[in-house]
């Protein structure tokens, strides 16, 4: 039986349609297995200053890579001065003509993929008997009518039987197929998986909203990528079209800063430490951001304060919620004013820090596992290497490639092998702008935060010191650096994990691992000790 590419429609729609299937399935049946049958392929050629397209019912490729295009016409034609006519809707349409036109746009496509194959054509009226009829327009031999129908196999295999194609089979079948051997240009499809990955996430800001809780809290744990950034601007853009007062508070300033920067004006988008300086600053004095203990003491000073807090806000959106310790969000619950609705977001496998869990009375809880941002194959290594309790529904348009692995000898010799993942990334096109590192290690141990350069790359990394208001100072470069634990919350087109040392996957190495992995939107590339290495080739193994 002959293979069949695409696989058919479940429905038929139309008489014609169907008649047509009947001819493909019975063709089907009766060629040998290395014959291969394309249906419905369009085309598309250029002639005279003007756009022509069309569609071939079916071509059928033979072993020696010839070519038969098949015009089907189902039940009877006219025949007219040696012309073959079909009615449609009313209105004659020249047959002879149509096949010619398909003869010629499919050589001159295969000549512009610079491909050589034998083609011939021939039509086929299943329903109609010729008898003695002449026929000009098209020759005899290549129209099989009702009386060689049974014939049908066979008449194919003798048309396919003369000259041999130049051109290797597997590129002719590529060409019909429309599957081309390129290599995707991330530079253009970044932006395309970006806002296809935009639009697919657009479930939690269009159900989240409609959810009533009487308690007015509604608690959503949802994995990295399921959208809940877009939620939150749909909730703050509400309230702003309302005229309320809304608070969206976080645990990184990187985040803090992100959301800033895209949240509707009016809204107050602030890390919860900088919620703490900001109170601190205004009711006591300005901050020794030089003393180590510093934000234990702010976060210590609003929390004791929290129950003289006026209730202020309309909207409280509370994300991270895993990184916030129970005191932290008791503190913001006195500003709700009444009616209020808050809003908590958090993921469980995005946990870098040790906190105690809290509640929230009468909260309705919206569980989520589908990740709209990742690549559906990094989504696979996620759930292989069981980085998350859930397993990750990878929804993402893009399928993507596996993450490459690169083993650093030493200390010395790991920028080298960074410097490497980065520029992998960039000759796949993805740009410079748009490329992370991020680094396994805190700010303190990290070589690479702490360096000025990576091989030809200056760096943008933080410094580790603040303005006088909280503000965290960065250095100027073209290549962002930076940890794993500031970038949570972010996401890049391409992304570079680095200083991955372990021996064991433990619950902390996992999280690190997911948040890291979930970053991209288009690659990963890993750089990591020959140990680390070692155990998730186990873990995968």
């Amino acid at each position: 039986m002959a293979q069949l590419s695409p696989s058919l429609p479940t429905q038929r729609k139309d008489a014609g349609l169907a008649r047509e299937l009947d001819v493909l399935e019975h063709l089907q049946q009766c060629l040998p297995d290395n014959f291969e049958i394309f249906h419905s392929v369009s085309w598309h050629t250029f002639y005279l200053g003007s756009d022509h397209h069309g569609e071939i019912d079916l071509v059928i490729l033979s072993p020696t890579g010839n070519m038969l295009l098949m015009e089907v016409k189902a039940g009877g034609v006219v025949l007219r001065n040696g012309d073959v006519f079909k009615l449609y809707q009313g209105r004659e349409h020249d047959v002879a003509r149509q096949t010619r036109v398909q003869y010629s746009a499919m050589v001159s496509s295969l000549s512009e993929a610079s491909l050589h194959a034998q083609v011939t054509n021939c039509l086929v009226l299943p329903d109609y008997h010729l008898g003695e009829t002449p026929v000009v327009a098209i020759p005899r031999s290549r129209i099989i009518d009702a009386s060689d129908y049974p014939l049908l196999g066979t008449r194919v295999r003798e048309m396919l039987d003369s000259g041999h194609s130049k051109s290797d089979v597997a590129s002719i079948r590529r060409f019909l197929a429309n599957e081309f051997r390129v290599s995707a240009d991330l530079q253009v499809l970044g932006e395309q998986v970006r806002r296809s990955s935009q639009r697919l996430a657009d479930g939690l800001a269009t159900w989240v909203p409609r959810i009533v809780s009487p308690s007015g809290a509604v608690r959503i744990q949802a994995t990295a990528g399921s959208g809940k950034t877009q939620l939150a601007l749909r909730l703050l853009g509400d309230a702003a079209a309302k005229g309320q007062h809304s608070l969206y508070v976080c645990f990184n300033r990187s985040l803090a800063d992100h959301m800033g920067r895209i949240a509707p004006p009016g809204a107050k988008v602030t890390s919860f430490h900088e919620l703490c300086v900001e109170y601190h600053a205004r009711n006591h004095s300005a901050p020794d951001f030089d003393r180590p203990e510093m934000f234990q003491i702010l976060t210590e000073t609003y929390c004791a304060a929290s129950s003289a807090q006026t209730p202020r806000y309309d909207l409280i959106i509370i994300d991270e919620g895993q990184d916030f310790e129970p005191d932290w969000v008791a503190s913001l619950l006195p500003q709700l004013a009444e009616d209020a609705r808050l809003y908590v977001m958090e993921d469980n496998a995005q946990r870098l820090y040790e906190r105690d869990g809290f509640d929230l009375d009468g909260a309705v809880t919206l569980n989520c596992h589908d990740n709209f941002r990742s690549p559906r194959v990094i989504c696979q290594v996620i759930n292989a290497l069981r980085l998350s309790d859930h397993p990750v529904e990878g929804r993402s348009p893009y399928e993507g490639e596996l993450p490459g692995f690169r083993t650093y000898a030493d200390e010395r010799d790991l920028p080298t092998r960074t410097e490497e993942a980065v520029l992998d990334l960039m000759a796949r096109g993805i740009p410079l702008a748009e490329i992370v590192v991020l680094s396994g290690r805190g700010r303190a141990k990290s070589i690479l935060q702490n360096a000025d350069c990576l091989g030809g790359f200056v760096l943008k990394r933080f410094t580790g010191h603040y303005t006088p208001d909280g503000t965290p100072r960065w250095t100027e470069g073209d290549l962002l650096v930076d940890s794993i634990y500031r970038f949570k919350g972010q996401s890049a087109g391409g992304v570079v994990l680095s200083e991955l040392d372990f021996d064991a996957l433990t619950d902390i190495e996992r999280r690190k691992l997911f948040v890291g992995l979930t970053r991209a939107h288009l690659a990963v590339e890993m750089v990591l000790s020959p140990r680390a290495e070692a155990c998730l080739a186990k873990a995968l193994g």
